[in-house]
């Protein structure tokens, strides 16, 4: 509206050049002179005749000429008559444009005739020696020059309108398909609770982020799904197992004889271990659920022959076994000394508890040459009953115990371990055969997050040779990683 409304003004101000224009071609042909300076129009009559002859009315003009108040001259060919001859009104137009006349002057007036709306240009024509007064009217039709400039305003609206509308529409089919996944997403939002998590969002064909976004909640569904199954069987297992201590110690207490020293005395023994128990369940499960956060490991700078030497000294007095340390490597790697100690701790308890009294249990750290760059494995090997490949992956879930244990354990060593092998971005693998004992082995990468160049550490000592592209056997599993949900 801003642009149409700088067009009606520079409409006025064109209009207004124009008949200015005009005014300045008529002086022009009454002060003309002939070659020996003396004037070329001498009577008022002649310069009124030469500019009607010169005038051409452009469109929306008309010209007329006074003399004495009397119409004289106007052109043969001009878009509209000022004065038409057979209009009542003439006599009124001619009576207003006298009346506008000023002597001597010439001025710009708006006029109404004949249902236009003029803008007229009334000059005043006077020749020295001849005491005729003239007159010289040129009229603008303004106003159907502005019908036409209102008929491009509403043409514009008009079409403005139909382009909005249909935009409008275009938009709505095209958001309306597009945000169709999105009203999926909130009504799935609506629909999922604790108790259901089975619904899924319908993903679109198109390959597009609207695609991603309901493939990306579909999965998030799942992994909170596994979550809570998680959970619920978290829960069970635990109630599960400490119930049975609980019943224990309650029947026990329930059938004390009081009077009976002997009987107080075993009670009392009974109950205490049933407590020991519980402690320790509890005490692992605080563990495991330390372990998922993001600060449970904590890798450091670590030399591993130390380490090596050191974890040795403390798992040798764990029980009367032959200790045999295979293997050390004197490099450095990144890892958190208290819980490789902690894992290698688990390992070998778990060694004792399944092999016999005089058995070999070796112990080793190495360096070797992964896929992926230096790899550290520590190793605790064992002649004890062995695993079958049903359990081998079992034996990583919580509160999972093989037959032929030679002592209680809350079934929670191993997922301890393996939740400290992958806070160093690594896994355990697990050999074992029944009747030939098991060997479990600690992956994880050397450095983590360095250059190459900080690969180059220092070399393994001699007898310590790295085992290049050495991968697991055939029958070697590897645990697999928890999802936390």
């Amino acid at each position: 509206m801003l642009t149409y409304a700088a067009q009606f003004r520079a409409l006025e101000q064109r209009v207004n050049g124009e008949l200015w224009q005009e005014h300045s071609e008529l002086i022009l042909i009454a002060e003309s002179d002939n070659d020996d300076g003396t004037p070329v129009h001498t009577t008022v009559d002649s310069v009124l005749l030469q500019a009607t002859e010169s005038a051409a009315p452009s469109d929306y003009e008309s010209v007329v000429t006074f003399i004495d108040n009397q119409p004289l001259y106007q052109p043969r060919v001009q878009d509209f008559a000022l004065l038409p001859p057979d209009s009542p009104e003439t006599p009124q137009v001619l009576e207003r444009l006298l009346a506008s006349h000023q002597p001597q002057r010439s001025v710009i007036v708006p006029l109404e005739a004949h249902d236009r709306e003029l803008q007229v240009l009334v000059a005043s024509v006077n020749v020295e020696g001849d005491e005729a007064q003239g007159i010289f009217v040129v009229a603008n039709d303004i106003g159907a020059q502005r019908l036409d400039l209102w008929q491009s305003v509403f043409t514009f609206a008009g079409l403005s309108v139909i382009t909005l509308l249909i935009a409008g529409w275009v938009g709505y089919v095209v958001t309306g398909r597009l945000l169709r996944p999105l009203e999926d997403l909130r009504a799935a939002t609506e629909q999922i609770t604790v108790d259901d998590l089975e619904y899924r969002v319908p993903v679109p064909e198109e390959r597009d982020d609207i695609a991603a976004l309901a493939q990306n909640f579909n999965r998030m569904l799942a992994r909170i799904q596994t979550g809570f199954a998680e959970q619920r069987r978290f829960m069970s297992d635990v109630g599960h197992e400490l119930r049975t201590p609980l019943t224990i110690v309650r029947g026990t207490l329930e059938t004390t004889d009081v009077e009976d020293v002997s009987d107080v005395r075993e009670s009392h023994e009974i109950a205490i271990e049933e407590l020991d128990r519980m402690g320790r369940v509890v005490g692992d499960l605080s563990e495991l659920a330390a372990s998922a956060r993001p600060d449970y490991v904590r890798p450091r700078p670590l030399d591993l022959a130390g380490f090596t030497r050191s974890v040795f000294a403390r798992i040798e007095h764990i029980a009367e076994r032959e200790w045999i340390l295979e293997r050390s490597v004197d490099v450095v790697a990144d890892a958190d000394e208290q819980r490789l100690t902690q894992a290698v701790v688990q390992l070998a308890a778990n060694a004792v508890r399944y092999s016999e009294e005089g058995s070999r249990i070796r112990f080793g750290v190495d360096r070797v040459l992964g896929p992926e760059g230096p790899e550290i494995h520590v190793t605790v090997q064992d002649e004890g009953i062995g695993i079958g490949p049903a359990d081998q992956r079992r034996i990583f879930e919580r509160f999972t115990r093989v037959d032929g244990s030679r002592g209680s354990g809350s079934g929670l060593g191993l997922p301890i371990v393996l939740a400290i092998a992958e806070g160093h971005d690594g896994v355990v693998r697990l050999l074992s055969k029944p009747g030939r004992g098991s060997t479990f082995t600690i992956v994880f990468p050397q450095f983590a997050d360095r250059t190459p160049t900080e690969l180059d550490g220092p070399s393994a000592s001699a007898g310590d040779t790295e085992r290049q592209g050495r991968g697991p056997e055939d029958d070697t599993t590897t645990a697999p990683r928890r999802d936390e949900g």
